[in-house]
């Protein structure tokens, strides 16, 4: 192992964990980690420094100075950070091959009830990740097959699916040339509709007013009986 954990960390991740500002995706997200290789050795270096400063822990445990219990705190603190960016990693890469601390806990443990355990663990580890990704597919599958399903009871249509039910596509331009045309045909037949019943009153004659014969009185009496001559009444 390193002396401390600056030289296993280096100088660029040592000071992102040590910053009273501390953001672990950024952090990682700022790495290469374009290979496996790459991540593994990554994954091996914040191994061996979260044992580093557990060791340091230990030995100036014994000691109760304030100074050396600041950096007790300072410590722990750091380590804790420095397996919150493990944790992240395997989330991220959960197919990582084992790394020297692990080989070296199963290759030169003592006890080999704790190597046979150490063996065992890392292959739950392992079939974990999958059954993880495998619930994750499934997950995303059945939301999406969910949300399939209400967009069809509310009656959604996708454009492409409306365009070729449509019958036909007519412009803005084309329903205002059918009402103008249609509204024009009614003004046509409306005037054609007076112009005909304007030839029909002219062709009809006018019959004219009875000519009234203006009767004398003397007339009048002679009709209603009331004046007869002296030979008509002998």
């Amino acid at each position: 192992l390193w002396q401390n954990g600056r030289s296993s960390l280096g100088d660029m991740i040592y000071k992102s964990i040590t910053d009273e500002f501390f953001d672990p995706d950024s952090l990682l997200s700022s790495t290469d980690l374009s290979s496996e290789h790459k991540v593994l050795d990554l994954k091996n270096r914040i191994e061996a420094s979260i044992i580093i400063w557990k060791r340091k822990m230990v030995q100036k445990d014994s000691k109760s100075s304030w100074s050396t219990s600041v950096r007790i705190e300072k410590r722990e603190l750091f380590e804790e950070r420095a397996e919150t960016m493990l944790l992240i990693l395997k989330h991220h890469f959960p197919g990582l091959p084992q790394s020297t601390l692990d080989i070296s806990k199963i290759q030169y443990n003592k006890d080999v009830g704790h190597a046979v355990l150490e063996s065992y663990s890392r292959v739950l580890e392992s079939l974990a990740a999958a059954i993880l990704n495998r619930v994750d597919d499934v997950i995303y599958a059945d939301s999406k097959a969910t949300k399939e399903a209400i967009e069809e009871s509310n009656g959604k249509v996708s454009p492409s699916q409306f365009d070729m039910e449509k019958p036909g596509s007519h412009t803005l331009l084309d329903f205002m040339g059918w009402n103008m045309d249609q509204g024009d045909e009614t003004k046509n037949q409306g005037d054609s509709d007076e112009y005909s019943n304007e030839q029909e009153n002219e062709q009809v004659p006018t019959k004219a007013p009875p000519e009234t014969k203006r009767v004398s009185y003397l007339e009048r009496l002679e009709q209603w009986g009331g004046l007869k001559s002296p030979i008509d009444r002998n």
